[in-house]
């Protein structure tokens, strides 16, 4: 039996019904017992609502019907999941009142909200569909558009709903909470979905009352409200988030369909400026509409959209519409805990949101508590809290202070809390001071750092903007912050492989480091990046930093810094195959290092100068200098190091045709490779092992450690890449892998 003859069957029973009331009533002339009639009047109701729902599902509009749904003609994607929960909630089967859907500005709360009244309504759920808002707004390419209804408290709710079910008796009534009781008393034996929409504009208290009025909805009566702050008691209450990846591309088509000029730029486009369009949106949909339409009405690229997405000043509208609102009502811990939030990309915890901006948990937890029901911090599982793009987007240009965000809290006034913030990076700098540096124990925590390295990546672009590098520079603690995080940072960087990383922040240290004439600092930042050039064999890169480096010795350094500009150079020369250069000038580095008392420099040109010897196939004394350098370093205890030595003396045993004597100083940088994390080294250990198995005869099990170094290798782009590449190939072929 499908729904149309089920309702109809039920209509039938209750016409019948009805009629047998009206003949007892005719029975008894004028003096009706109060109870018949009451009930009388309940199933007229009945069949009024019943007949309602019937020409629903005929596909007619009765004026039985009350309907003042706005007109939707929106794009709808996605919400699949949200729409079936809100759709449970509304049956006559659920206690509730119904849905409370709450958000962030411009997730969809309202036009979600109209999708399930539309299906609802194709359903026929209900006999009456009455849609009102405490606020009109809307955002367009030309700017926000904002009309303030009458709608301000419970009475005016009641006032318009009673007069879109034209009960003309209950909207002339004087007193606020008659009219209420009315109301009730007129909705029992109906089936009416009241939307109400925007409770956000209203004070606590009036909240407070518009929930004891939905606790109080007659059986079979719903309601769904939409807010950006979280409220719902006795309800299902839908956290709206963001649209997935593919329903955002979806809506992005959708809108292209409807726009010609917006479709060509689309097709155009390259996916990953789509991608990267979803990212900055955080897959808010208005923000993805806002965008498209500066492409489909303002004649801007995609690209270009979204650079201005990206940049709260440039788009006030958005974001004043947004988040002005909160924003407004904000306490000072409140936009300390934001402050701070901008700084952690990643979800934090009360507890380091404590550690890092010094308030009490107890403060923090209260301020995430009111942030929480803003919409303006998510709560994660695990008791984290972290931000959506938008909002992160909008609190770092209140930050800076310098942008006026268009009816925005910098506009009026308003500032967040730009000392947070530097306390918080303050935070993050010590972190990393504390976790990582130069020590040859640092390797030890290097795990902290690599869990938190999505937040010191941020830290280090904030301070670097905050510097004003490149260019003129602003601020001269961020400057002096960021050359501290990148000394801190340093080992880590190049042991765990984040070469690329290394070489942005050493730049950022050089350029700062020039900024505030300390030429050490600018010196070791051009050593880093030199460093990193070295080991990819892109050598006139290498020299061309490792210059940089000289020349910045030359203005500040100390000796011993000399010392190491001379050794680099003679890097850049041995990779040149400039032999005799590359020994001068390990030998002057050595003779240094020896005047300075200095084991740990003595040990490395030493360690460099059996290099040259093994490349100018001079053996003996090739290893005459490496075991020297290994015992100088054997007392320091520096397990990395020693571990260049063992790999170092496992190749010039290879290059002498002894397999075995190479075996166990491969195995042992193997070990310490891996104990200190220094990737490069694990790829030369494995390399090595596997050319000893390849030179026995054991090609199948030297494959495996082959491929996994070629596999480091190719991730750093390591000078040793063709020859793993070699190497593995030439091993499959002996093994007959094809």
């Amino acid at each position: 039996m499908d729904n149309q003859e089920a309702l109809q069957r039920t209509l039938n029973r209750a016409r019948r019904a009805l009629q047998i009331l009206e003949e007892q009533k005719g029975g008894f002339g004028i003096r009706v017992p109060v109870d018949l009639q009451i009930e009388l009047e309940e199933k007229q109701k009945e069949v009024t609502s019943l007949e309602g729902r019937l020409s629903q599902l005929q596909g007619k509009r009765p004026e039985s019907v009350p309907d003042n749904l706005p007109r939707y003609n929106n794009v709808f994607v996605g919400r699949k999941q949200e729409i079936s929960r809100c759709l449970e909630a509304l049956s006559p089967e659920e206690r509730g009142w119904g849905v409370a859907i709450n958000g962030i500005g411009g997730m969809g709360k309202t036009v979600l909200a109209l999708e399930v009244v539309h299906v609802a309504r194709q359903q026929a759920l209900f006999d009456a569909y009455l849609f009102f808002s405490a606020k009109t707004t809307w955002l367009s390419t030309e700017g926000v558009r904002q009309e303030t209804l009458a709608l301000s408290s419970l009475d005016s709710f009641c006032r318009e709903f009673a007069k879109g079910l034209g009960l003309a008796d209950i909207v002339k009534m004087t007193d606020a909470t008659e009219r209420r009781r009315a109301l009730l008393d007129a909705l029992r034996g109906r089936r009416t979905l009241l939307i109400w929409d925007n409770l956000e504009t209203l004070n606590a208290e009036e909240r407070d009352m518009v929930a004891e009025f939905l606790r109080k909805l007659p059986t079979h009566n719903k309601a769904i409200i939409t807010s950006r702050r979280r409220t719902g008691e006795s309800a299902l209450t839908i956290r709206l988030d963001r649209l997935l990846e593919a329903e955002a591309l979806e809506l992005m088509r959708e809108k292209g369909r409807k726009n010609p000029r917006l479709a060509q730029e689309l097709n155009a486009t390259k996916p990953n400026i789509l991608t990267a369009l979803y990212e900055a949106s955080g897959g808010n949909p208005l923000a993805l509409d806002w965008t498209l339409g500066q492409v489909a009405h303002k004649g801007y690229s995609i690209s270009d959209a979204l650079e201005r997405l990206r940049n709260a000043a440039k788009s006030p509208d958005l974001y004043g519409f947004l988040f002005a609102d909160a924003a407004q009502t904000l306490s000072e811990n409140d936009r300390t805990v934001l402050s701070a939030l901008v700084v952690f990309l990643t979800p934090a915890t009360t507890a380091a949101l404590a550690d890092a901006t010094d308030l009490a948990i107890t403060e923090i937890q209260v301020s995430l508590e009111r942030l929480v029901t803003l919409s303006l911090v998510n709560e994660l599982d695990g008791e984290r809290f972290g931000l959506h793009p938008l909002t992160r987007t909008y609190v770092r240009a209140a930050v800076g202070g310098t942008n006026s965000v268009g009816t925005a809290p910098l506009a009026s006034g308003i500032r967040f809390d730009s000392a947070a913030q530097r306390k918080v990076l303050r935070y993050w700098v010590d972190f990393a001071q504390k976790y990582g540096g130069n020590d040859k124990d640092a390797y030890k925590t290097h795990d902290k750092l690599e869990a938190e390295w999505q937040n010191l990546e941020g830290v280090a672009t904030t301070l670097r903007g905050i510097a004003g590098i490149p260019g003129e520079l602003k601020d001269r603690q961020a400057a002096q912050m960021l050359i501290d995080l990148e000394s801190a940072l340093s080992n880590f960087l190049f042991f765990r492989g984040y070469w690329d990383e290394s070489v942005r922040l050493g730049e950022w240290r050089y350029q700062v480091g020039k900024a505030l004439s300390q030429w050490s600092d600018a010196a070791w930042g051009a050593d880093h990046i030199a460093w990193i050039y070295y080991n990819r064999a892109e050598t006139d890169r290498a020299a061309s930093w490792a210059a940089q480096m000289a020349e910045a010795m030359e203005q500040g350094g100390r000796r011993w810094d000399k010392a190491a500009a001379i050794a680099l150079q003679g890097d850049i020369a041995e990779q040149r195959q400039n032999l005799a250069e590359a020994e001068r000038l390990y030998q002057e580095a050595l003779a240094i290092y020896r005047e300075l008392e200095d084991e740990e420099g003595e040990a490395i040109a030493l360690n460099n100068l059996g290099e040259v010897a093994r490349e100018q196939g001079d053996y003996d004394r090739a290893e005459s200098y490496l075991k020297e350098a290994l015992a100088i370093y054997k007392q320091p205890g520096d397990k990395q190091v020693q571990a260049i030595y063992y790999g170092n003396l496992g190749t010039l045993a290879l290059a002498r045709d002894r397999s075995t004597e190479a075996r166990p100083w491969y195995e042992r940088e193997l070990a310490l490779a891996q104990e200190v994390g220094r990737q490069d080294l694990v790829a030369s250990a494995q390399s090595g092992l596997a050319q000893v198995l390849e030179n026995e005869g054991r090609y199948a099990e030297a494959l495996p450690l082959a491929q996994a170094a070629l596999e480091i290798r190719e991730r750093l782009r390591d000078q040793s890449l063709d020859f793993s590449r070699q190497l593995v190939e030439r091993l499959r072929h002996k093994a007959g892998i094809e």
